[in-house]
């Protein structure tokens, strides 16, 4: 009866186990397939909509006047809507080349020193302060923990 009783609790403990390891998996889009669908209840923003918002952010994080809110909202909006014509001319997956890269690091310095022109000295130096801190100075790609490529190994040693 005992063994009976072991069995039948073990047959039960087993075809439980069992059951449990057949749960559905969610069917998962891949990124771009989910590009332009409303996440939750957000919706995707316009390019006006994202300049909006981010110079409120900065509005009230530096204490902007009026005149370089409607400057800086205007750099914002050129900046959004050049945005799909850059990502457009760069295929699906692809690496960028060494002349897009310096394409973007161009339109970057020029983003800065629009952004600089229309910030105070003091603004620019608070701004550039926590852009260092919030990334630490590192690309956000780089994840910290990680080893370093071996060219940057070995200038980290001779300095």
């Amino acid at each position: 009866m005992k063994k009976l009783a072991a069995m039948i609790a073990l047959g039960v403990m087993v075809a439980g186990t069992s059951f449990a390891q057949t749960a559905p998996k969610k069917d998962r889009q891949h990124r771009t397939e989910r590009a332009g669908q409303v996440k939750g209840d957000r919706q995707m923003k316009s390019p006006a909509e994202r300049a909006a918002k981010r110079t409120e952010m900065l509005t009230k994080k530096y204490n902007l006047s009026a005149d370089q809110q409607a400057k800086l909202q205007a750099l914002y909006l050129r900046q959004q809507s050049e945005r799909p014509m850059t990502r457009g001319q760069r295929g699906q997956g692809e690496q960028i080349s060494q002349a897009q890269r310096q394409a973007m690091k161009a339109k970057h310095d020029q983003y800065n020193q629009e952004l600089r022109s229309i910030l105070t000295p003091q603004q620019y130096a608070q701004y550039e302060a926590d852009r260092q801190t919030k990334g630490n100075g590192e690309h956000r790609g780089k994840k910290k923990g990680f080893p370093k490529k071996m060219g940057e190994r070995s200038q980290d040693k001779k300095s």
